[in-house]
């Protein structure tokens, strides 16, 4: 097991940062992520992933959080991943942005070694080891080395499954806190790890024990941070106001959000991003489908419940990202990848995607 998510740990990432050195060195700079850190130390090469919002991240490490009413606000983003950055930081002499490499990147490696133990359960070692590769080659992979949360979330959403399929409740439940603690969505981890409770217990209610009490983790981390804000700013739910009022990230029709992204590219920006975005959810919503035969109910709800919060979320931007914390999906590919032409067409196609776009990210433009 281990030699098989190390090795696909290693050749993603060693291609990751080759493509990063290329797209840095040969592509004309566009926005280099605002300035780079000065305090502390860190290899050059972690500058690469300092980009776009990696400097809310930074601001809430550096100031702390900040509110202005209808602007822009670093709280939107949730506080364990900084935290768990300026705590490392501080033992790292100050460089926080080595941190923030070195924490994505050890919280990747966890996080391969979960998915790996959670495929195995019930597809066998050759699967686990098909999707453990795919999840570091996706076209967006380069995210899971960047100052972003995506590693963090990964970790603790996984961790959260395989201690469901476990019947550890307790971890379930503390995994669950972690993912709450780290991003909006990991609230909605509760419906997808309640259905597994239930489903495990043939969803006889004679059968519910209170273990199923520790999934109240979960909501326990959002409104921890809700305390907090209220305290700071009177404003409990100020992560949801500024990504409506800053950000027009705000409930619309079915569809609306693909919708309103579509018009952009074709009646203003034409910009590529849309594009690939769009490509995502066509990619999303055929293993949607595909998925309902293969994977269990509680990692559909969970692709499910993903799909529908970007799809009536007022735009469909940074889709290609969000899909790497869907993990099903890489569980499916690895059902879907036993013959040997399909598992290389993949990965090439893959592969070149990758390339492409992590050198387009670190050259400053935007891709997710």
């Amino acid at each position: 097991m281990l030699k098989s998510v190390a090795s696909s740990f290693a050749v993603s990432r060693a291609y990751i940062f080759l493509a990063a050195a290329a797209g840095y060195h040969f592509l004309p700079a566009v926005e280099r992520g605002k300035s780079v850190p000065l305090d502390g130390w860190a290899p050059w090469f972690a500058s690469y992933w300092y980009r776009w919002d990696a400097n809310w991240y930074m601001s809430v490490i550096r100031e702390g959080y900040e509110w202005a009413d209808g602007m822009q606000s670093n709280v939107a983003f949730f506080p364990l991943y900084p935290m768990l950055v300026r705590a490392s930081g501080w033992l790292l002499g100050g460089s926080y942005l080595l941190a923030g490499l070195l924490l994505s990147l050890s919280c990747l490696f966890a996080a391969m070694v979960y998915l790996y133990r959670l495929a195995e359960m019930d597809h066998g070692a050759a699967t686990a080891g098909r999707a453990v590769w795919f999840i570091a080659i996706f076209p967006t992979a380069f995210f899971f080395n960047s100052f972003y949360t995506e590693s963090l979330f990964l970790l603790a959403s996984i961790g959260a499954f395989y201690h469901a399929r476990k019947d550890d409740w307790a971890l379930a439940g503390l995994w669950g806190l972690v993912a709450a603690l780290t991003r909006v969505t990991g609230l909605l981890l509760v419906i997808p790890l309640a259905w597994e409770y239930l489903s495990q217990r043939s969803f006889s209610p004679a059968r519910v024990r209170p273990g199923v009490l520790w999934l109240g983790l979960i909501p326990c981390g959002t409104l921890a941070y809700s305390v907090y804000l209220q305290r700071e700013f009177d404003r409990p739910l100020a992560f949801i106001e500024t990504q409506i009022d800053a950000w027009s990230h705000k409930f619309t029709p079915f569809f609306g959000s693909l919708r309103h992204d579509i018009d952009i590219f074709f009646t203003r920006t034409h910009e590529a991003w849309v594009v690939y975005d769009i490509l995502t959810i066509i990619f999303m919503l055929v293993m949607l489908v595909v998925g309902f035969r293969y994977l269990r109910g509680s990692y559909s709800l969970y692709v499910i419940i993903s799909l529908l919060f970007v799809l009536v979320g007022g735009s469909v931007r940074s889709m290609s990202r969000y899909t790497l914390m869907v993990f099903p999906v890489f569980i499916l590919l690895g059902l879907l990848t036993a013959g040997r032409p399909a598992r290389w067409a993949l990965s090439a196609v893959s592969l070149g995607l990758l390339g492409v776009s992590t050198a387009v990210f670190v050259s400053g433009r935007w891709i997710a």
